[in-house]
């Protein structure tokens, strides 16, 4: 497993999308996560927003942490969609998933095929 880590910072005011050195197999999503924020976090990484989830599976990502996420859309969608085939046979774990993010999750069905975990205490 290689190592990811994204600057602090390095996202639009509106949510972040970072990868902490000290648990890299943990993508952690914060506040509203939309299109300008994974296509700023794909440029952090130096790839496009259609490599992300290879990079991000490749780099030991298994786990994607919503609990600080307040929106997600269609490319936050995207996102997870991409790193998800990565995983297998094991299942993409996102954790923390509330609110709207979850609404989402259920609405397009992604909460039947991924692991859906509670945040953590």
């Amino acid at each position: 497993m290689s190592t990811l880590s994204t600057p602090a910072g390095a996202q639009p005011s509106g949510g972040r999308l970072h990868v902490d050195p000290a648990a890299p197999e943990v993508l952690r999503a914060e506040g509203e996560i939309d299109i300008d924020v994974v296509h700023t976090f794909a440029g952090t990484l130096g790839v496009d927003e259609v490599a992300v989830g290879r990079t991000l599976a490749a780099a030991g990502v298994e786990e994607v942490d919503l609990s600080g996420a307040t929106f997600i859309d269609s490319s936050a969608i995207a996102l997870l969609v991409s790193i998800a085939p990565h995983r297998r046979p094991e299942r993409l774990r996102v954790r923390g998933a509330t609110g709207a993010p979850l609404m989402t999750l259920q609405v397009t069905g992604l909460d039947a095929v991924l692991d859906m975990v509670p945040a953590r205490p």
